[in-house]
């Protein structure tokens, strides 16, 4: 009895060593934006949007008629893609794009709209604080400004965008909107239906280096049921090195969440609200 005791207070030890710091908790109504939920102290920070800015670049490849549809173009993968993952490296279409965060996808996508109109579509669509020049001196503002580079984005504008979207009202043809919500990654969480894109990043060390004890994760999107619909940004950071990526755990835990709220229902327990600063660093992508 007093080794289960043990090993159950290790066990618990050491979830609470390894539980991420909740940054911003938002889930609003996406029609009339009543806020729902809002914990942590990060709300209104801005940091990078890392793969969830494929979102608005589905919609952006939408309008300007280079992706047109769920398996369309299928693109295969070229060996000067350099993916590191080996579930990267096959032929991608617009909906494993998504599912499986391609970056090498996002890149040829970039730079098939060129940089002027990849301006003009970030400006347009006012997403956080739209600044494309990547980073200092590196000339890679169409590979990287949105991955832990110069482009951010606060939890509160990730809605923002996700309820203008969803209604429609982004400066973007109706169909590409609703091309983009249609192939969202879904899942079931109780009696939801719960779309979105992760996103995940390591924060960057005072010589630049990459700290892989301290990984920041997205989840935004939006959940459905019985007609009603909310629109959310969860964001993470963790204190511990740890296998897989940030954003899918992040997801993965508002998911847990959500199946257990009914409709209309908020019956969740209120995180603390911690110090938050931005961070910038290199990207999981995930």
């Amino acid at each position: 009895m007093k080794v289960l005791i043990a090993a159950l207070l290790l066990s618990l030890a050491a979830v609470s060593a390894s539980r991420a710091e909740v940054v911003c908790t938002l889930i609003v109504d996406a029609e009339s934006g009543a806020v729902r939920l809002q914990e942590g102290g990060g709300c209104a920070t801005p940091t990078s949007p890392a793969s969830t800015f494929k979102v608005p670049l589905a919609v952006m490849g939408f309008d300007a008629g280079i992706l047109t549809g769920a398996e369309e173009p299928a693109w295969p993968y070229k060996a000067e893609y350099d993916a590191n993952r080996a579930d990267w490296k096959v032929t991608t279409t617009p909906a494993t794009w998504l599912r499986d965060s391609v970056l090498w996808y996002s890149r040829v996508l970039v730079a098939e709209m060129g940089a002027e109109r990849f301006g003009k579509y970030v400006s347009d669509f006012d997403y956080g604080n739209a600044d494309i020049s990547g980073d200092p001196g590196k000339n890679n503002s169409l590979l990287r400004s949105w991955i832990n580079s110069s482009l951010l984005i606060t939890p509160e504008e990730q809605v923002r965008f996700v309820r203008r979207m969803l209604a429609g009202e982004l400066p973007a043809t109706a169909a590409a909107q609703a091309a983009v919500v249609a192939i969202m990654p879904s899942f079931t969480a109780g009696k939801w239906t719960v779309s979105g894109k992760t996103g995940t990043y390591y924060e960057r060390n005072a010589d630049g280096t990459f700290n892989s004890r301290r990984q920041t994760g997205w989840f935004v999107g939006w959940a459905e049921r019985d007609g009603e619909r909310l629109a959310f940004a969860y964001l993470i950071r963790e204190n511990k090195k740890t296998s897989g990526t940030a954003g899918m755990r992040a997801r993965d835990a508002l998911l847990a969440r959500f199946a257990k709220w009914g409709k209309g229902e908020f019956a969740w327990a209120q995180q603390p609200r911690p110090a938050v600063v931005p961070v910038i660093g290199p990207p999981q992508n995930g």
